[in-house]
């Protein structure tokens, strides 16, 4: 016998007659596209959060990068200090200039009875003007302008032409010469003729050979 299910149609189970085979596939694709966008949604927010955390990490790394930078500031500027300091060295290094030993020279060649009254040392190419800074260097060595007094205008030609033996010196000029009681000239007491002169010196070299100092000039030999 057949079974008779005597419930209303809208209380009987629902069953497969295979009449729309499409709804399942389609159903099965629409949670596969939820299922996709659930995934890409996860995927994205997991990207967003691991680029927010590299970004506070590398913010955190370049304030500990300032930091150390602001601690080794202090020896750029010694650095740069001891490089500006070297520099101030060797300025005047090469600027030097032996003033003891024009001192003793000029004692030594002056002649008798003729002497200096007046001694002023300038930057090269200025007679009398202020010396050069401290750390700067001149192509050429200082000019000196003295002012000296002698027995008679011979005895100035004699002292003009011995301080052109000088060590180093290039010109020796001739600035005034002029006797006693001569109208504007400006003369001290007992001295027969005032004279004036410029020496012009070339720069201070390092010696390449170690020679003996004469004995002219209070050396040795």
């Amino acid at each position: 016998m057949r079974a008779i299910n005597l419930l209303p149609a809208r209380y009987q189970p629902a069953r497969a007659s295979g009449e729309r085979p499409g709804i399942g596939y389609a159903v099965v694709g629409i949670l596969a596209v939820l299922l996709l966008m659930g995934v890409a949604y996860v995927l994205t927010n997991n990207g967003i959060n691991d680029a927010k955390e590299k970004t506070a990490q590398a913010q955190a790394e370049q304030q500990v990068a300032q930091a150390k930078i602001g601690q080794l500031q202090a020896y750029g500027d010694f650095s740069t200090l001891k490089a500006s300091r070297e520099q101030a060295v060797r300025g005047v290094a090469d600027a030097r200039f032996d003033y003891e030993r024009l001192m003793r020279e000029i004692a030594l060649v002056l002649p008798h009875n003729t002497y200096l009254t007046q001694f002023t040392s300038g930057a090269a190419g200025a007679p009398g003007s202020t010396p050069a800074p401290t750390g700067t260097a001149t192509s050429t060595g200082p000019t000196i302008s003295v002012t000296g007094c002698a027995p008679s205008h011979p005895g100035v030609a004699t002292a003009l032409v011995r301080l052109r033996k000088l060590h180093n010196v290039d010109t020796v000029d001739l600035k005034s010469s002029q006797k006693a009681g001569t109208t504007g000239a400006t003369t001290t007491s007992g001295c027969p003729v005032q004279w004036a002169a410029t020496l012009a010196f070339s720069a201070e070299a390092a010696p390449t050979v170690s020679e003996p100092v004469p004995a002219r000039l209070g050396g040795g030999q």
